[in-house]
């Protein structure tokens, strides 16, 4: 897949660009890591964590496009095992520092195409926007893949940028990343076989409190709760706030068989 290994190659070069921006340079990447990158891996952690807490301790998560791995260290606390895999080398080396000490992660490379473990050996897997970097013709394959390694029953927490305007869905900035429609999302994992059972929005632009974050008026330690409280916001008035763009967590289930 020559035009697939350029894509992931591009990919690869441009979180090695954002890995000097250190743990949270992955997001809003125009705020180079700052208060408000801070406060958006909040916000994902808040959702993700609730999600995975609503069942038994996990043997072993698989954290798919892990970059720096701030989520990779919340992730060990609720598993046996966090297995981070991402496609540049660059993101591995932040994870490598942020994970120090912990026995229970273990971060692998990849082509961005396959999963380097064997069949049905993860309980859960967590991909937070990472999917958007991949291409539509991609797509079917590497949620295949994320299927082939879950084990009958585990479960699958997708949480992407989505739009419904195709406007908003591609910046000549990313030329590589798409916000996909939910339905969109939603199609693709049941034509993968996952079992779509819940759909949440977690985060929406211009969120009231964003910018005294950002402009750091507000203390760093009010960031966890107040990303706790859109979340729960938004779990409430999932309607509400919805623009040109939002952040969506899709729960997703391996079927017991096929």
């Amino acid at each position: 897949m020559p035009e697939a290994d350029d894509h992931v190659s591009e990919v690869s070069r441009l979180y090695d660009s954002l890995a000097v921006n250190g743990p949270y340079g992955t997001l809003a990447p125009g705020n180079k890591g700052g208060r408000k990158a801070e406060y958006v891996a909040a916000v994902f952690d808040a959702a993700l964590l609730s999600s995975l807490a609503a069942e038994s301790r996990h043997g072993r998560i698989l954290d798919f496009g892990c970059g720096t791995g701030i989520f990779t260290r919340q992730a060990a606390r609720v598993a046996d095992e966090v297995v981070g895999i991402d496609v540049s080398t660059g993101m591995l080396t932040q994870a490598e520092s942020i994970c120090s000490g912990l026995k229970n992660v273990r971060l692998l490379h990849t082509d961005g195409h396959h999963v380097p473990l064997g069949d049905a050996c993860v309980d859960a897997v967590v991909a937070r926007e990472v999917l958007c970097y991949v291409p539509d013709a991609q797509l079917p394959h590497v949620l295949a893949e994320i299927r082939r390694v879950t084990v009958p029953r585990g479960r699958f927490l997708w949480l992407e940028q989505v739009s419904d305007d195709p406007f908003w869905q591609r910046h000549a900035k990313a030329p590589n990343l798409v916000k996909r429609s939910p339905r969109s999302i939603r199609d693709a994992a049941r034509a993968a076989g996952w079992v779509v059972e819940a759909e949440h929005v977690v985060r929406t632009p211009r969120f009231p409190w964003i910018y005294p974050i950002w402009l750091g008026i507000v203390p760093r330690s009010l960031i966890p709760d107040l990303a706790r409280r859109e979340v729960a916001f938004h779990s409430r008035a999932p309607g509400r706030h919805r623009r040109r763009w939002w952040n969506s967590l899709f729960e997703l289930r391996n079927p017991a068989n096929d």
